[in-house]
């Protein structure tokens, strides 16, 4: 992962940027805290890099092996709409390392991806020498490339910080749909919407700050056993989530992330981290 991020470094380091970073404290109903997430926005005029870094704390770190997961998009800004040209998702815990990089080729309309994944496999053998059973841990590597299976010019990230452009088109009840690479769904469809009049009101009783762009991202996929993935989101006027509600969750309630800090600065000079 580390070199992806060091690779897309290189094309900004002589940028004149703005850096925008914003921390976010991640719970879950009943259970209180269960992760931690940054997100960092650099750009100029023309070209901009989105890192998403998200960790599991406390009992949740535990159960799910120290789960942690990064995205990176980087690309172009046309028009005030940015457009990536890859997307990297990486996905880490005790036994396992995944990435998957997506590389769009805008001329052919065409999205190149490349995964890898280290499994770490134990099994047990028996000793003659100790005459007792011994574990051992050994790594499987596995790795394809291929064409994506559709071209689409948003990624997870990108289509998040461009959904500011397209609330303006859309009235209280209305939808439109997308699509946007990373996206777990069938055919990487991911509904916005802008909530009624209802809705907007249950949601104000939730969120502590209600000033804002309040939309609905409909992700299409079983979240925590949710229905459809149904993220309620009151965006900043930079792009950035103040407040994130995945409602209805089995059991347990609303899982929430909530904005802790925000920091702005203008920087030659960016470094990300991995932790």
């Amino acid at each position: 992962m580390k070199k992806y991020i060091l690779i897309l470094l290189l094309l900004i380091t002589s940028m004149s940027a703005q850096s925008i970073k914003a921390g976010y404290d991640v719970s879950f109903g009943i259970i209180g805290e269960i992760g931690k997430a940054e997100i960092t926005y650099i750009h100029d005029e023309d070209s901009y890099l989105i890192y998403v870094h998200a960790w599991t704390t406390g009992m949740s770190a535990i159960l799910s092996q120290n789960r942690e997961e990064s995205y990176i998009s980087q690309g172009k800004i046309l028009d005030g709409i940015l457009r990536p040209d890859v997307f990297v998702k990486h996905r880490k815990s005790d036994r396992s390392v995944r990435d998957s990089v997506y590389l769009f080729d805008y001329f052919a309309e065409k999205v190149y991806t490349d995964y890898t994944k280290v499994h770490n496999v134990q099994s047990t053998c028996f000793d003659i020498d100790t005459m007792k059973n011994t574990k051992i841990e050994t790594e499987e590597f596995s790795q394809n490339s291929e064409v994506f299976r559709f071209f689409t010019d948003n990624d997870l990230l990108s289509l998040f910080f461009n959904t500011q452009k397209i609330l303006p088109t859309l009235k209280y009840g209305e939808a439109k749909q997308l699509a946007a690479i990373g996206s777990k769904s069938p055919n990487c469809e991911i509904d916005i919407k802008v909530p009624d009049e209802e809705l907007r009101t249950e949601l104000q009783t939730i969120m502590a700050d209600t000033s804002g762009n309040l939309i609905t991202i409909i992700l299409h996929q079983d979240i925590f056993q949710s229905e459809r993935g149904e993220l309620h989101v009151n965006f900043d006027d930079d792009g950035f989530a103040k407040d994130v509600v995945l409602k209805d969750v089995i059991m347990f309630g609303d899982i929430r992330g909530k904005r802790i800090y925000q920091d702005v600065s203008a920087t030659n000079n960016v470094a990300l981290s991995e932790e």
